[in-house]
């Protein structure tokens, strides 16, 4: 699986940048200088079935010039012609707890379905399902941006993930990660136990981010890892459904400050003031009490 990094440059041809591209990147790092506070998620759970809604929800966005559509089987994120990339995300934050997706793949060869945490400062979780392969899921995850020697990735096996909803969880704190289909584990993660000594585990504020992309594009870089070329223009659209999503916030928070740059859970600060309401990044020169984990 590929990092945000190796993402971001291999979307990119010539003047080109896939819409898709905003999935992985960040406005503002706060390791490399001061950010506005991340919106927090304010209760300690959320949950949207996107096949008993009929728009998109406010607590998502959508990436520019895309498009997802609401149907019987839930978020229908398709890819119909050259350069499609249909992605969205929270517009929220949440910090540590559980994100529970219940997805069917798109098919493919190249097509590649995703779901991802993100962090402003590129800590990152990874599910993604390559659209040629039938019988594995790929797992990863990345710290700060840094891919290491892309040793990190595992692919468990799940059974025809194109044609069968699973629910693909992940359970995520200070000390582990574990992610989990259909409630039995297949992957865990200690924190002491990531690349760089453990500086590398994913620990800070997250969004959630659901996206379909083609890593099979011709003149894609990633044509090889995506299994191939994908026929363009595809002989029907591939189609990624998303039924569900569920998140449990360790902290809820209206904000989340990085009171340093160094990227630790330890100095994040949970800000809860009715004054700021739930949109903080409105509200500037506000004294507030604090919280700090």
């Amino acid at each position: 699986m590929l990092s945000s990094s190796f993402f971001a440059a291999a979307v990119t041809i010539g003047a080109l940048v896939w819409p898709s591209h905003a999935q992985v990147t960040t406005s503002c790092d706060p390791t490399k200088g001061n950010c506005p506070n991340d919106k927090g998620l304010a209760s300690a759970t959320y949950s949207v079935d996107f096949t008993s809604v009929k728009t998109l929800p406010s607590e998502w966005t959508l990436a520019d010039s895309e498009n997802v559509t609401l149907g019987p089987q839930g978020a229908e994120f398709i890819f119909a012609k050259r350069y499609d990339a249909p992605t969205m995300w929270t517009n929220f934050k949440f910090f540590f707890g559980r994100v529970e997706i219940v997805v069917k793949a798109a098919p493919g060869t190249g097509i590649v379905s995703s779901m991802v945490l993100l962090s402003d400062d590129l800590d990152e979780v990874d599910w993604e399902f390559l659209g040629g392969v039938t019988s594995t899921v790929q797992t990863n995850y990345f710290g700060k941006g840094y891919t290491g020697t892309y040793n990190r990735s595992t692919t468990p096996a799940v059974t025809s993930p194109q044609t069968t909803f699973h629910t693909y969880t992940l359970d995520w704190s200070p000390t582990a990660l574990v992610w989990s289909i259909d409630g039995v584990a297949v992957r865990s993660l200690n924190a002491a136990d990531a690349d760089g000594n453990g500086s590398q585990y994913p620990q800070s504020p997250m969004k959630v981010s659901l996206g379909l992309w083609d890593a099979g594009d011709p003149d894609a870089a990633t044509k090889g890892w995506g299994g191939g070329v994908t026929p363009i223009p595809p002989p029907e659209p591939y189609i990624m459904y998303v039924k569900s999503v569920k998140i449990t916030n360790t902290n809820p928070a209206q904000q989340y400050q990085y009171t340093d740059q160094s990227g630790s859970y330890k100095s994040i600060k949970i800000i809860n003031d009715p004054v700021l309401g739930l949109d903080k990044r409105a509200v500037s020169g506000v004294r507030s009490p604090h919280n700090t984990i």
